[in-house]
């Protein structure tokens, strides 16, 4: 049986081709897709070009997605795996659910994803609980690329970033009607946002950067103290570009609420790998 671990976001994926008994795994990095708010395409476009579990005997597929936390989205993402592989075995899970396996194993304690979006829930070793809605990009994903992404946008915009740190981030300076029209009619305006979010990570040093990335890991931080016991959110593992970039950040958030991040990952993949290969 040949297998395949997908972690896809609403951005990019990654995937690892896991052959019979005695092979290593391949990865690979191929467009994301999330079923709540993307189309499929581009992704099912780029499997097929990357022949990625194509003309095998057998396959079966372990998929945790972005946007799969429902049955309706989930078996979304089933279909459209489907029509790239029609005769593979395909489970879907929430991307959350392969961050809380890739960083805990069995253990238990609040898992956090912070990339283009926000999540979190607890996770006691099996199952997780999700008392915290998830509001998307428009209405919350506090802390998330896209919440400071467009935070530091709007300081652009209104004048507000010392003129170092514009310049720094804006060389070309920023043309507002390309901007308003990338936010609301690009087709992923989430991810817009968030690739302004990853420039900061080289000037942390600034201190208007630097208190404009903490104030969104505060109010992050007092959304987890808010929907989760003290028990719950006393260790905080992570996993996301965001996550890995600001840890140190991240880390100084958290504590002033009384958690301690002891784990932050650019992906969940090296994790779920382990994960799975101990269910053998």
């Amino acid at each position: 049986m040949h297998r395949l671990i997908g972690d896809i976001g609403g951005t990019s994926s990654r995937w690892a081709f896991v052959p019979p008994p005695g092979g290593l795994p391949t990865l690979h990095k191929l467009p994301g897709y999330n079923p709540a708010t993307g189309q499929p395409a581009l992704l099912q476009q780029a499997l097929r070009d990357a022949k990625l579990g194509m003309g095998l005997g057998s396959l079966h597929a372990t998929v945790y997605g972005a946007g799969c936390g429902t049955k309706a989205r989930a078996d979304r993402m089933r279909a459209t795996l489907a029509e790239v592989w029609p005769d593979a075995s395909v489970e879907v899970e929430s991307d959350l659910l392969g961050a809380a396996r890739a960083l805990y194993g069995h253990d238990a304690g609040l898992v956090l994803i912070l990339g283009t979006g926000m999540n979190a829930g607890y996770y006691n070793g099996m199952d997780l609980h999700l008392p915290m809605p998830s509001l998307g990009y428009v209405l919350g994903d506090e802390g998330s690329g896209a919440d400071i992404g467009k935070h530091l946008l709007r300081d652009a915009l209104y004048g507000a970033l010392p003129d170092a740190l514009f310049k720094a981030l804006f060389p070309e300076g920023a043309d507002l009607p390309a901007i308003l029209e990338a936010v609301h009619r690009s087709p992923v305006p989430q991810a817009f946002l968030a690739s302004f979010a990853a420039p900061l990570a080289a000037v942390t040093g600034d201190v208007h950067a630097h208190d404009l990335v903490a104030s969104r890991f505060d109010a992050l931080a007092r959304l987890l103290a808010r929907f989760f016991a003290p028990d719950e959110r006393k260790s905080v593992r992570a996993c996301g570009s965001v996550a890995f970039g600001f840890r140190e950040t991240l880390k100084e958030s958290l504590a002033q609420r009384g958690m301690r991040l002891t784990a932050a990952e650019a992906d969940p993949m090296q994790g779920l790998l382990r994960y799975h290969a101990a269910l053998k």
